[in-house]
C-alpha cells in the first residue's frame, strides 16, 4: 500500500490539487512541542512522522525506505550535540541501467 497524504503527514492533513496546496495542522505532528515553532522544527517534525510511517509499512508495495541514526555527542560549532540523521530512500521500476561513455 502506498502512503496517502494523512499517512505521512498526520490525520488531519490534506492536500489541493488546484493550486497545489499542503495543508498540515500543527496538531498533526505529535513531534512539535512549541505552540509557534520555528521551519526548521516543522520539517524535523514532518520527517520523524513519515519516518515512523515508512518503517512500519515495509511491505513490497511500499516503495520506499527510512533509516534514523543517532550520534551523540557530535560538535557542531564547537558546541556538544546530539544528531539525528534521516536516511530516505525512494524507489522506482527498474529499468537495467546502460553505460553511456558520451554521457560522462
Amino acid at each position: 500500500m502506498q502512503p496517502g497524504i494523512t499517512d505521512l503527514f498526520g490525520v488531519n492533513s490534506t492536500f489541493l490539487g488546484t493550486p497545489k496546496v499542503l495543508e498540515i495542522p500543527l496538531s498533526s505532528l505529535p513531534a512539535l512541542t512549541s505552540a509557534n515553532p520555528t521551519p526548521l522544527e516543522l520539517y524535523a517534525a514532518i520527517i520523524s512522522f513519515a519516518h515512523t510511517w515508512i518503517n512500519a509499512n515495509t511491505d513490497a508495495s511500499v516503495m520506499a525506505s527510512s533509516d534514523l541514526v543517532i550520534s551523540s555527542p557530535v560538535t557542531r560549532n564547537g558546541i556538544p550535540k546530539t544528531q539525528f540523521q534521516f536516511s530516505e530512500r525512494f524507489y522506482g521500476t527498474y529499468s537495467a541501467p546502460i553505460f553511456d561513455p558520451n554521457a560522462v
